[in-house]
This record gives C-alpha cells, sequence and structure tokens, in this order.
C-alpha cells in the first residue's frame, strides 16, 4: 500500500497491490481497518466511507488498472510463499538441531 500526494498536494494517489479476488480485498479494508480508511479518505470529494454500500462503486470509478505487472511466481499465492518460508525456517532449525 503506497499513498503519494500529487498536484500541489491536491490529489491523492493510494496504490496497492494485492493476491486474490478484488471484492474480499475490499471488504478486508472494510472489515480490518475501516477507521483508518475513513480517517485517511474522509477529505476525498465524494467519499461514502468504508461502510456505505457505495463504497466499491466509488472505487472502481477512480481506479486505474496498471499496464504492467512483474509476478516473479505466477503459480504460488502470498499465503503458499508465507507458508513455505515457515516450512524453511522449520527445516533449517531442524537440520541445525542435528549438527
Amino acid at each position: 500500500m503506497r499513498f503519494v500526494f500529487l498536484d500541489n498536494d491536491t490529489k491523492l494517489l493510494f496504490a496497492t497491490a494485492y493476491d486474490g479476488e478484488w471484492d474480499p480485498y475490499i471488504d478486508d479494508f472494510a472489515t480490518k481497518i475501516p477507521d483508518f480508511m475513513d480517517y485517511l479518505f474522509s477529505n476525498v470529494e465524494g467519499w461514502p466511507g468504508i461502510a456505505s454500500p457505495e463504497v466499491k462503486d466509488f472505487i472502481v470509478r477512480y481506479q486505474i488498472p496498471a499496464e504492467a505487472w512483474f509476478v516473479s511466481h505466477p503459480n504460488v499465492t502470498v499465503a503458499e510463499t508465507n507458508r513455505l518460508k515457515r516450512l524453511d525456517a522449520t527445516v533449517q532449525k531442524f537440520l541445525g538441531d542435528l549438527n
């Protein structure tokens, strides 16, 4: 998640990337950080509030999809990557304990 102020601080660029489906990703903002989202966007013209049924329409109206995207491991999700990291740490500890 990145925030960039543009045009003498009159515009806000909110850039984010996600792994998975769009709807649950936006739902996570509403359920996990609703106060933060409303604090950040409360001064954005037309912001309906993160709990509003119209918030997804608002986001879609202003979102700009990336023109290109690099994915180093297209068949591995973020969740799987985290699981593999935990597995690696466990295996490395086990091997270290054998020595």
